[in-house]
């Protein structure tokens, strides 16, 4: 029986983020893209958990990594394996900031929060770092300042997870790029030595969304996990 692979996007995107995965990915499970926009993760998790099949493989990048990881927490008895592309386990950083972020949205600044955002995404001398920069921005766009500012709110609510890390039984998958910005590659390899089932993987000279700036190594890497591991 194929297996369903629920794809949660970062911050701002949709499943553009995924696009170029779909070749590789097809042959192996039934792929699925769940944007979350509610404005706490208690709610993100009960949105993807009341639209997802009864048993799933669920990824997220950034934002949905953060999802992604809550929803196999919360429901361990669904989720068959967990696939996290840059994003820690721990509490917000400076939740001040974060809740700043969403007020610049909120007040016309969506343009200059994008852009900033923007210039950390990608690495920028890689092959795809300026055209991944503009990728952000363009779905940033699409999904609108108050769909944006509600996934700012979540971000700046987050919790300490890193505790409950070892209470993961799935096959766990972290995808990192070795000069991510927003989450460093040292969370990557923190969360897959602390769970049971932990895999790591990273890409030189790529940033914070492989799927855009290396897609077919993504895909690769995610192809190899899913047959070890299914």
């Amino acid at each position: 029986m194929r297996k369903t692979l629920v794809m949660v996007p970062a911050f701002g995107c949709d499943g553009g983020l995924y696009a170029p995965l779909a070749p590789a990915l097809s042959a192996h499970v039934d792929e699925r893209v769940h944007v979350a926009t509610e404005d706490r993760y208690e709610k993100m998790v009960a949105g993807l958990l009341a639209a997802a099949p009864d048993t799933f493989i669920v990824l997220g990048t950034s934002m949905g990594g953060r999802l992604a990881l809550e929803v196999t927490l919360a429901a361990p008895q669904r989720v068959e394996g967990l696939v996290i592309i840059g994003s820690g386990a721990g509490p917000v950083a400076d939740q001040a900031a974060g809740l700043r972020r969403s007020t610049r949205i909120r007040a016309g600044e969506m343009e200059q929060v994008l852009a900033e955002m923007g210039n950390m995404i990608s690495h920028m001398p890689g092959p795809r770092g300026p055209e991944t920069r503009e990728a952000f921005i363009h779905m940033g766009r699409d999904m609108g300042a108050e769909a944006l500012a509600r996934q700012s709110d979540a971000l700046a609510h987050r919790v300490d997870r890193w505790p409950e890390l070892p209470g993961i039984a799935c096959p766990v998958l972290c995808l990192w790029g070795v000069h991510d910005q927003f989450s460093p590659a040292a969370d990557g390899r923190r969360i897959a030595e602390a769970v049971q089932k932990g895999s790591y993987v990273e890409l030189a000279e790529c940033g914070h969304f492989p799927t855009l700036e290396y897609p077919d190594a993504a895909a690769a890497a995610l192809v190899r996990w899913l047959q070890a591991a299914f």
